[in-house]
């Protein structure tokens, strides 16, 4: 029950902001990433790092620290509201459901490592494979988002590998230099700066001046 009335309060809130703290007693953890705030939850704040599993939670009580899970996931949700070590309100329920949805979009911007270039690599998975080499033809999987967490392209919801030769400037810089420092295998997200992107143009979906975040699996080079 607890869980089915803060999901009920959550159609009478309008949200109308979220921000990343500055001042939070609690946030002096140096691996922290991103931290949600709302206006409507008065002394509430959530922090997240984007290597870390947990996130650390701070409501009307005491501090506590959670495990992180799915928004979309229901049976997460329950989980953590059912949990009798976490002492959850429906409003702690409802204001983290708001918090993990927030960061389901923040946290593709943290923990890369960057190349001179500007490029930001994010590993997930390293795959066993070689390196693909330029010319060759890198076959991937890719979904891509403008920094606001819009999905603007997918191979995977068309169920359609893209394939390319590495590095003849068949697709953007960005695209090229990334995918030649992924092993077969791999999956990462690749930060693209304007300038290895689409620069000054705007691209169908795309605005100009856009940083760009893909997530890519490759699949093989040959």
């Amino acid at each position: 029950m607890k869980l089915l009335s803060a999901l009920s309060f959550f159609l009478l809130v309008t949200f109308v902001s979220y921000s990343q703290c500055e001042s939070c007693k609690m946030l002096d953890d140096e691996n922290s990433d991103y931290c949600f705030t709302h206006s409507e939850f008065d002394g509430f704040c959530i922090q997240f790092g984007a290597k870390s599993e947990t996130f650390k939670f701070k409501g009307v009580k005491k501090t506590k620290e959670i495990k992180i899970g799915s928004v979309d996931d229901l049976s997460y949700l329950n989980s953590i509201a059912s949990d009798k070590k976490l002492k959850l309100s429906a409003t702690d329920i409802l204001f983290i459901r708001e918090a993990l949805a927030s960061w389901k979009v923040e946290e593709r911007k943290y923990g890369y490592k960057y190349e001179t270039s500007g490029l930001g690599i994010k590993m997930i998975e390293e795959g066993d494979g070689d390196l693909p080499e330029n010319g060759k033809t890198v076959t991937v999987h890719y979904t891509g988002f403008l920094e606001d967490g819009t999905k603007f392209d997918s191979s995977k919801d068309r169920n359609q590998p893209f394939s390319f030769r590495l590095g003849q400037g068949q697709v953007i810089k960005g695209w090229d230099e990334g995918v030649s420092k992924l092993k077969i295998g791999s999956t990462a997200w690749l930060m693209i700066p304007p300038d290895l992107g689409y620069g000054t143009i705007t691209r169908g979906p795309i605005p100009a001046n856009s940083v760009l975040y893909f997530e890519i699996e490759v699949i093989e080079s040959k």
